[in-house]
């Protein structure tokens, strides 16, 4: 398992598949779904705005070759509402992402912490309880990380926290083989 944090715009990632987070009660989409929502001209606003999707906790939405952003495939993954945001339904969620990438075969990833810097939550918690959910819902043999090559796009000052989340995980899982870069 191979884990980046970066600096990426959704303009410059380039990923095979990349997974956001949304919530129920922001309208529009803030934080790094935001900005890709402004970068597909809206898409993901006008479908809440149209209640085609709304936010519900594990809903899950697949959009295949946006436009205007270099992923092959979009995940949108419902969160509930920012004020229920809590480690263990982070976790949750990343279980049910692995499950949904496992199950569609994409092993190359981006994931940007959903709710950085918003809300009580600690982002080296929220990091370490989503990586962990994924991490564990990957189908893999004991002792053996999964084949996974894992972006988490972020602002520059939120890598030190994000860093101490995937620090906290990987001694948690107790393997040196998931290795952790960050971008210059």
């Amino acid at each position: 398992m191979k884990i980046k944090i970066s600096t990426a715009s959704p303009e410059a990632l380039a990923r095979e598949t990349l997974i956001l987070g949304f919530f129920s009660d922001e309208r529009p989409p803030k934080g790094y779904c935001g900005l890709v929502d402004w970068r597909l001209n809206g898409m993901i606003s006008t479908a809440i705005a149209g209640e085609r999707i709304s936010g519900t906790f594990l809903e899950k939405i697949a959009y295949a070759f946006p436009t205007r952003i270099h992923a092959s495939r979009l995940l949108l993954f419902g969160l509930g509402a920012v004020s229920d945001l809590t480690y263990d339904r982070l976790y949750n969620a990343g279980f049910e992402m692995a499950k949904t990438v496992n199950g569609i075969g994409a092993t190359d990833l981006a994931i940007p912490m959903p709710a950085a810097g918003r809300g009580p939550l600690q982002l080296a918690g929220m990091t370490e309880a989503l990586i962990t959910g994924i991490f564990d819902g990957c189908a893999h043999e004991p002792e053996k990380p999964p084949a996974l090559s894992l972006e988490i796009p972020t602002r520059t000052d939120n890598k030190g926290d994000i860093r101490r989340g995937l620090d906290r995980f990987r001694q948690q899982a107790g393997m040196v083989e998931i290795l952790i870069l960050e971008s210059e």
